[in-house]
């Protein structure tokens, strides 16, 4: 009952505090709030974004949805024809290709380095791979291109910049020029080069590609290998329960998602991760000093009062849970306003205007549990830079804090 009673008087007090009290004062520190929630959604979200613009990359130009590579024993997918029919007829995947590697080196004139050569169904390509619009040069290989060749960024070199992306390429090579390429078996043949393509994230420009007709005709012994089968899904999600299906009968293979390829994002997010963190600790301790400085500042004009109340019978603890209710206010219309600021004004400008990162251009993506934790610990942070003034201030004894 005691503490019902305390609770009532709390709550009468810090509401008259509001309403009477300096408005100026009321209006910065709510202000002071929503700008610090809405900084604290501003920088997860922007990493997300981030994040999922590479993953998007990834899937696009590397791994698709789902990757099928040969079991450890093996270096091609036994039946691979038979497997390609059932992935493409199996529900929610969109395309799927086969891919073989039929050479691991590129020279022109004097410079020569590996990478990997990788013969494809241009047809089937295109439609599980963003690869043929990223072109910058030519065009991308076509169902009859017969000793054609095309090559990425990170191999052709294209007479970039000598950045450290480029300098192990070849430097100058653009289309039309001709190059060597070292086939499986050791049998070299020399290609024209038919494009350029480049993505924004470099591990996917180290690719050459020519036709699987061309390759079966210039290696027969490894006609109808398959070295990978990439599958594109309906939906993002999907994957796991596709690979169920599809792993059942094929112990000679190995099923990955994108998730678990993408073990160089995993990395970079990592980075994000930390950079986040620090950012946010520093925000949610600017707004504890900021509540602990505004309680303090009227716990000091107001100390004769608190005497007065606590000597006519009001408990410390009912006027410590007034300054409480009061940070709790403050924060829950920080709250709102700042939601406000983030999703009236932030995320249309930077939808707008995205920030350009090297993996390309970057928009906001901001999750409901982003939202509703950042809430939660603003609230909390306030109601502990509140606490701790409050709680000291109840100590002095009621004649000192009177007469002082």
């Amino acid at each position: 009952m005691a503490a019902l009673w305390s609770l009532r008087v709390a709550t009468f007090l810090s509401r008259r505090a509001i309403v009477r009290g300096n408005r100026g004062i009321v209006l910065l520190t709510v202000a002071m709030m929503a700008v610090i929630y809405a900084e604290l959604m501003f920088v997860p979200s922007l990493i997300q974004g981030a994040t999922n613009e590479i993953q998007q990359e990834l899937r696009e130009y590397v791994t698709a949805s789902i990757a099928i590579t040969p079991s450890h024993s093996d270096r091609t997918i036994p039946a691979a024809p038979g497997l390609l029919s059932r992935v493409r007829a199996t529900r929610g995947v969109v395309a799927a290709t086969a891919t073989s590697l039929a050479g691991s080196e590129v020279s022109f004139e004097s410079r020569t380095n590996s990478w990997p050569v990788v013969a494809i169904d241009p047809t089937s390509y295109a439609k599980t791979f963003t690869t043929p619009k990223a072109m910058i040069q030519g065009s991308f290989l076509n169902p009859g291109a017969n000793d054609e060749i095309v090559l990425g960024i990170g191999i052709a070199g294209a007479g970039m910049p000598r950045v450290s992306t480029y300098e192990s390429s070849l430097q100058n090579v653009h289309v039309g020029d001709r190059v060597t390429v070292t086939l499986s078996g050791g049998r070299t043949h020399v290609f024209v080069v038919r494009g350029i393509y480049e993505t924004n994230l470099s591990e996917a420009n180290t690719n050459a590609f020519i036709t699987t007709a061309t390759a079966d005709r210039l290696t027969p012994a490894l006609r109808g290998s398959v070295s990978a089968i990439y599958v594109k899904t309906k939906a993002i999600g999907d994957e796991e329960a596709i690979i169920g299906n599809l792993r059942g009968d094929r112990p000679h293979a190995t099923f990955q998602s994108w998730e678990s390829l993408s073990s160089s994002v995993k990395e970079i997010t990592g980075s994000f991760d930390t950079i986040k963190s620090v950012l946010n600790a520093v925000s949610l301790i600017v707004a504890a000093i900021a509540v602990f400085i505004v309680t303090y500042v009227d716990l000091v004009n107001r100390r004769r009062t608190i005497g007065i109340e606590r000597a006519i019978g009001i408990s410390g603890p009912a006027i410590i849970v007034n300054y409480l209710l009061k940070a709790v206010v403050f924060a829950f219309f920080g709250v709102l306003f700042g939601a406000g600021l983030f999703f009236g004004a932030a995320i249309p400008l930077v939808r707008h205007h995205p920030f350009q990162f090297p993996i390309g251009p970057v928009t906001l993506s901001v999750s409901s549990t982003e939202l509703r934790s950042d809430a939660l610990i603003l609230l909390a942070v306030a109601v502990i830079g509140a606490l701790i003034p409050a709680w000291r201030a109840m100590r002095i004894r009621v004649l000192d804090a009177i007469w002082r």
